[in-house]
C-alpha cells in the first residue's frame, strides 16, 4: 500500500514547492523594482554628482511613486508569463522579458509624470530601467544557474511518464534525458500494445500500456503525462485521455508534425478552439513592422550614398553594347504574387531571344564585356535597391524566380512554395553559403526553408555582413 501513497503524495508536495519558490520570486522581483527606483534616486541626485539647479527633490515624492510602480511592474511581468513554471524556455527569452517589462514600466512612469507636471527626473526614469534591468536579469539569471546545477545533481525533478513508442516519442524520450538541465525523469514509455511491454525506447523501458495509465500514474508517482502517439493512434490518445481525467498529473499533448513542415507553427484560441498554425510566415505583426522599416530605411540610404555609382555603372553599360541599361524582368515575390525586378543589363538585348529561358553559365557567350564584370561583383543586383524601397522585396530573403522556373519547381521539388511565405530578397542565407546561379536546386531550397524558419532581425544583419565579406568576391557568380 506504500507506492499508491507516494504517488499522491510526491506530485502535490512538488507541486507546493515550486508555487512557493515563484511567490518567492515574485516577492524578490518586487523587493528590487523597490530598491532599483530608490537607487535610481540616490545615484541621480548624490552619487552621480550631477547638477541640479532646482534643488533635491524630496524623497518622499519618490517613495509614494515607487509604492505605486511596484505593484504595476509586478502585474507587468506577471502578463508576460515570467512567473509560469517552463523549464524548457531560454534564458535569453526570459531576459528579454524581464527587460520589456520594465521599458514599458519607465515609459508608464514617464507618461504619469507628464500628466502631473513633469514632477519626476527623467534621469531617474533612465537610471531605474538600467538598473531595474541589471538587478532583475541578474537574479532570474543566477536562479536559473543555481536550478539547473540542482537538476544535474538529480534534484528538483518533474517524473515523467510518455505514451507512444513511435518516433515521435522516441524522440521527446531522447531530449528529456540528454538535457539534464530541465530535470525531467523519465520514469517510463507507455505502449498502446502490450506486446512492447519490457522492451526499451532510447534510455527509457516500456512498463505498461494505456489501460493501465491511472495504475502507471500512482505507482511512479508521475507528475507530468506525455501524450506522444502518431496520429493512427488517435483511438488510443482517446482513451489516455480519459483514464487521466481521474488523476493528479498534468497532461501535455505533444502534436505529431513529423510528416509536415513545419514553418513557425504556433498556436491560436478560436473561440474556444486550439488551432495549430502549422505553416505561418514569419513576417506577421510586429516582425513584419520592424523588418519593413528597416529595408525602407537601409535601400533609402543605400540609394542615396550609391547614386554617383549607379549612374555611373548605367552610363557604362549603355556605352558597352546596345540596349536598355536597366532591364526589368518579371519575378515571383510574397505569397505568390508577381512583380518587375530592376537588374543592370549584363547581356545582349537579344540574348533570350532565340530560345526559352535558363541560367548563366559559366563562360556564357550571351554575356556583355562589362556584364561579367558587374556579374562577378554582384553590382548587376544594385538597382534592386528600388524594389526594396516600394515594397516588392527585402534586403534579405530567398531569391526570386521567373513564373516559368516557379511552375517548373513546384511540380518537382516539395515545399518548394513554402519559400514564398517571406518577401524576395537581393541577398539571401543561400547566396552567402555559394549557391548562387545554376547550382543544385534543392540544396538552395533547403537553405531558404532553415532561413524562414530562423528568421531575426539579428539573421538579417549577419546575412548583409556576410553578403559583404562574400559575395562580391564569389567565384560561382557568372
Amino acid at each position: 500500500m506504500r507506492e499508491p501513497i507516494c504517488g499522491n503524495l510526491l506530485p502535490s508536495m512538488f507541486a507546493k514547492n515550486r508555487q512557493l519558490f515563484a511567490t518567492g520570486v515574485f516577492l524578490l522581483d518586487g523587493v528590487l523594482i523597490f530598491a532599483s527606483w530608490v537607487a535610481a534616486y540616490w545615484l541621480r541626485f548624490y552619487a552621480l554628482g550631477i547638477p541640479s539647479p532646482l534643488g533635491v527633490p524630496s524623497i518622499q515624492l519618490y517613495l509614494w511613486f515607487g509604492a505605486v510602480l511596484t505593484p504595476v511592474s509586478l502585474l507587468i511581468l506577471r502578463s508576460l508569463h515570467i512567473y509560469r513554471s517552463t523549464r524548457t524556455a531560454r534564458l535569453s527569452q526570459e531576459l528579454f522579458s524581464l527587460t520589456q517589462g520594465i521599458v514599458a514600466v519607465t515609459a508608464l512612469a514617464g507618461l504619469g509624470s507628464y500628466l502631473s507636471r513633469g514632477e519626476l527626473s527623467r534621469s531617474v526614469l533612465f537610471l531605474f530601467a538600467g538598473t531595474g534591468s541589471v538587478a532583475l536579469c541578474g537574479t532570474h539569471a543566477v536562479g536559473r544557474t543555481i536550478l539547473r546545477a540542482m537538476r544535474r545533481n538529480r534534484r528538483n525533478l518533474r517524473h515523467v511518464l510518455i505514451v507512444g513508442t513511435g518516433d515521435l516519442a522516441a524522440d521527446l524520450e531522447r531530449k528529456m534525458a540528454s538535457e539534464p538541465d530541465y530535470g525531467f525523469a523519465v520514469e517510463g514509455m507507455i505502449a498502446v500494445d502490450a506486446a512492447e511491454i519490457g522492451q526499451t525506447i532510447g534510455s527509457s523501458r516500456v512498463i505498461g500500456t494505456v489501460t493501465e495509465l491511472p495504475e502507471l500514474v500512482e505507482r511512479t508517482g508521475a507528475e507530468l503525462v506525455y501524450l506522444a502517439l502518431n496520429r493512427s493512434e488517435y483511438e488510443a490518445e482517446l482513451e489516455a485521455l480519459e483514464r487521466l481525467n481521474d488523476s493528479t498529473a498534468a497532461v501535455r499533448l505533444v502534436p505529431d508534425l513529423a510528416r509536415t513542415f513545419t514553418l513557425s507553427a504556433s498556436v491560436e484560441d478560436f473561440e474556444g478552439t486550439p488551432i495549430i498554425l502549422v505553416t505561418e510566415s514569419p513576417g506577421q505583426g510586429w516582425n513584419a513592422v520592424l523588418k519593413r522599416a528597416f529595408d525602407f530605411t537601409f535601400s533609402l540610404i543605400g540609394l542615396i550614398f550609391l547614386s554617383p555609382l549607379l549612374l555611373l555603372l548605367a552610363v557604362i553599360v549603355k556605352a558597352d553594347s546596345p540596349g536598355p541599361a536597366v532591364y526589368a524582368q518579371e519575378r515571383v515575390g510574397l505569397n505568390g504574387r508577381r512583380f518587375r525586378m530592376y537588374k543592370f543589363r549584363t547581356m545582349r538585348a537579344d540574348a533570350e531571344g532565340k530560345g526559352a529561358a535558363g541560367w548563366t553559365r559559366p563562360g556564357d557567350p550571351r554575356r556583355t564585356r562589362v556584364g561579367s564584370m558587374l556579374r562577378r561583383l554582384s553590382f548587376d543586383e544594385l538597382p534592386q535597391l528600388w524594389n526594396v524601397l516600394v515594397g516588392h522585396m527585402s534586403l534579405v530573403g530567398p531569391r526570386p524566380e521567373r513564373p516559368v522556373f516557379v511552375q517548373e519547381f513546384r511540380a518537382s521539388i516539395p515545399r518548394y512554395m513554402l519559400r514564398h511565405h517571406v518577401k524576395a530578397g537581393i541577398t539571401g542565407w543561400a547566396q552567402v553559403n555559394g549557391l548562387r546561379g545554376d547550382t543544385p536546386l534543392d540544396r538552395r531550397i533547403e537553405y531558404d526553408l532553415y532561413y524562414i524558419q530562423h528568421w531575426s532581425m539579428g539573421f538579417d544583419v549577419k546575412i548583409l555582413f556576410l553578403t559583404l565579406l562574400r559575395v562580391f568576391r564569389d567565384q560561382s557568380a557568372h
